[in-house]
């Protein structure tokens, strides 16, 4: 109508060309306003719907949390292994990280892997809880626990808990400059351990024995209360050794026992069923000719000397006395999580296969030296180290497991290793050497513990999509091709549209 108005309006006695030329001009102004128009209207439609499709998106995404692990780890995600284990949970399991999410997350990278592995365990079973204390303003609760940290992590059930720290949820090395970093996450294997510990209806005990001048084992007994182990302490020369106990640990007396006491000793070995010692050795002791002939009754002698290696490939932290050790017997590395990582036994004393069979005790070589070691008298000094000359070359046994037979088929044994220092903390909580995964797979097998779960741990760093040769082509045809052509084809398009217009 308007149009028809503006037609109305022009003069008659104008020239025709004229008339039509003003005629397409007013058409063309109308169309234009028309387009704008539309175009605001649809530019103000998009906005509203992306606005409204965001709001939803936040909605949706906070009531029903959606992630994505695209790492070829998934090490976001459990291992079928925990999914399995807790969605048969038939208790009730409290984790409180005792902090707030947010400060727990600020510890890095490897703090929010774990952060997402504690929300995966409610995922997979509605028995699992997860709760962020800050302790700050709960001050009374870490009276509950027994040195309880910012950051720990408490997994409870009934009257059973156990308190997780950084050292158990992460692999640390200390570095020469930087101080302690984190090498990998072992967050998931403390997880479904710790939940494995607390709802299990049985136990394995462990006696510690004393009294004879004994190093600390807290790096072993550590380990294994935190898989489920429990810890007593033994003093064979004024008790009994309890009968409920499964397995001893015996760390490098310096004092020569009484008869006595080895007498004990082999009786829980000899006379029960399914017992086992395990015997460390250290450079420190001095000659113990008692406790020297009750192993050597095992099969098991230790030889006066310390282990030193001579190829510097084999070396580690540039000490010869830290060097990588060789399974040779695979026996007891059922539960290992990965056997390629090395094992190390420093300052070693070596030892000695007294003999393979006598009567119902057989013995055999577990772990040894590489065939570059060499071995060194107790006392040498440095100045006669620089000028000695080796006399013998490895490998050298550092672990001798002796096992005695009974009539019904079951067995005891004794396990020897050369070596006390292979338990300290830092190698047990290295991510370098897997000391931590063999030790407890030689007490998970000796002890025949079921429902054992070995997790490998799992590395943020270097981390790769992992896509095939296919989905790469796709990938690249999508970008390099299919999107610029559609591009240009709503280009060219929307130039047309106009130049007609």
């Amino acid at each position: 109508m308007n149009e028809n108005r503006e037609l109305d309006n022009l003069n008659p006695q104008e020239d025709p060309k004229a008339a039509h030329k003003k005629k397409r001009a007013a058409r063309r102004t109308t169309r234009r306003q028309k387009y704008l128009l539309l175009s605001g209207a649809t530019t103000f439609l998009i906005v509203v719907a992306l606005v409204l499709i965001n709001v939803l998106t936040v909605y949706i995404t906070d009531r029903y949390p959606v992630t994505v692990d695209l790492t070829p780890q998934k090490v976001f995600q459990l291992t079928d292994q925990s999914k399995e284990y807790i969605a048969q949970l038939n208790q009730p399991v409290s984790v409180q990280v005792m902090t707030s999410e947010e400060n727990f997350i600020s510890g890095g990278e490897y703090y929010v892997q774990a952060n997402e592995v504690l929300k995966e365990y409610t995922k997979y079973s509605d028995q699992i809880t997860l709760e962020y204390v800050d302790l700050l303003q709960n001050p009374s609760l870490a009276s509950q626990y027994e040195d309880i940290q910012i950051g720990d992590i408490v997994v409870s059930s009934g009257n059973r808990s156990q308190t997780l720290t950084a050292y158990d949820l992460f692999n640390v090395e200390s570095g020469s400059y930087y101080g302690s970093y984190i090498t990998s996450s072992k967050a998931e294997q403390a997880m479904t351990s710790a939940i494995l510990n607390v709802t299990s209806e049985t136990q394995v005990k462990a006696g510690v024995l004393t009294g004879h001048g004994e190093q600390s084992p807290d790096g072993l007994t550590s380990l294994m209360e935190n898989n489920n182990f429990e810890i007593v302490t033994i003093t064979p020369a004024t008790e009994e050794i309890p009968q409920d106990v499964d397995v001893l640990i015996w760390m490098a007396p310096i004092n020569d026992p009484d008869q006595e006491v080895l007498d004990r000793i082999d009786a829980f070995l000899s006379d029960n069923e399914d017992k086992t010692l395990l015997y460390f050795a250290d450079t420190t002791q001095p000659e113990l000719p008692r406790l020297q002939a009750f192993l050597e009754k095992w099969g098991i002698g230790v030889e006066s000397s310390s282990i030193i290696e001579t190829d510097s490939q084999h070396i580690i932290n540039m000490n010869p006395y830290f060097s990588t050790t060789t399974i040779l017997n695979d026996k007891l590395t059922d539960t290992m999580t990965d056997t390629s990582i090395p094992i190390t036994m420093p300052f070693a004393r070596p030892l000695e296969q007294v003999y393979e069979t006598n009567m119902d005790i057989s013995t055999e070589i577990l772990l040894q030296s590489t065939d570059t070691t060499t071995t060194i008298p107790y006392g040498i000094t440095e100045d006669q180290l620089q000028n000695w000359t080796p006399e013998e070359y490895g490998p050298f046994p550092l672990a001798i497991l002796s096992t005695k037979s009974f009539e019904d088929g079951s067995t005891s044994q004794l396990l020897a290793f050369g070596s006390a220092v292979s338990l300290s903390d830092s190698l047990l909580s290295s991510g370098s050497f897997c000391n931590a995964d063999y030790y407890l797979s030689v007490l998970n097998t000796l002890t025949h513990r079921e429902n054992v779960i070995s997790i490998q741990s799992k590395t943020l760093g270097g981390q790769e999509l992992g896509l095939n040769t296919m989905q790469v082509f796709i990938i690249g045809v999508g970008f390099m091709i299919v999107l610029p052509v559609v591009v240009l084809v709503c280009g060219l398009y929307l130039w047309y549209k106009r130049r007609n217009a």
